[in-house]
């Protein structure tokens, strides 16, 4: 478990669309095998330490005609960004993939929070 030791916790969330390859032919819908994509993610902020950063697909356009073999995870994650990063593999074919994000962990300057 990890303890976050601060009164400031900050929360930074978004959405992206990892990609959209609909419209032109590409290695993630026309492709066979092991394939990835890597997106990088800047925070609007900066944490103290490198936060908890949670994923969720909120949109996958798939073929029905083959299985949905995806991995999708965090990597780099430090106190200003992460990269997203998708593995698909076998015959599996995504058009559009958008994930949402949220990482939490403490505030690197709490003299920016105001109190009400």
């Amino acid at each position: 478990m990890r303890r976050i030791d601060t009164n400031w916790l900050g929360v930074a969330e978004g959405f992206v669309t990892l990609f959209d390859h609909w419209e032109t032919a590409t290695d993630m819908w026309d492709g066979v095998g092991e394939r990835q994509v890597r997106h990088p993610i800047q925070f609007d902020g900066t944490f103290a330490s490198v936060p908890v950063v949670q994923l969720a697909p909120t949109l996958i356009d798939a073929h029905s005609d083959t299985y949905l073999r995806l991995n999708m995870r965090a990597e780099e994650v430090t106190e200003t960004g992460f990269v997203l990063t998708v593995d698909i593999w076998d015959d599996t074919r995504i058009a559009r993939l958008g994930v949402n994000w949220q990482a939490l962990g403490p505030l690197d300057d709490p003299d920016e929070i105001w109190d009400v």
